[in-house]
């Protein structure tokens, strides 16, 4: 139910082997399918504030995960460059 692009777990998997510990526990998005299920199946029961409310917690944790995933990124070119890996 979660996944990863390659280009990202790339990074994920490399910062992981440094050990850095933003990469603990690893990022991931949540499938996109999972969030229509979750739509439709609550939308009875939450008199249909789940085909609003659903979408916009995916869209929330999609920009949080894509946010940690650039953290990492960032902190891996300044280690590749001989910088420090914390500010």
């Amino acid at each position: 139910m979660r996944f990863l692009p390659l280009e990202d777990q790339v990074i994920v998997d490399r910062a992981l082997a440094l050990g850095l510990n933003d990469a603990v526990p690893p990022p991931a998005y949540l499938s996109p399918n999972l969030c229509t299920v979750l739509s439709f199946l609550l939308a009875v029961p939450t008199l249909g504030f789940s085909l609003v409310l659903v979408p916009i917690l995916w869209v929330a944790q999609y920009d949080r995960t894509k946010h940690r995933i650039i953290c990492l990124q960032k902190q891996l070119e300044k280690d590749s460059y001989g910088v420090l890996l914390f500010d």
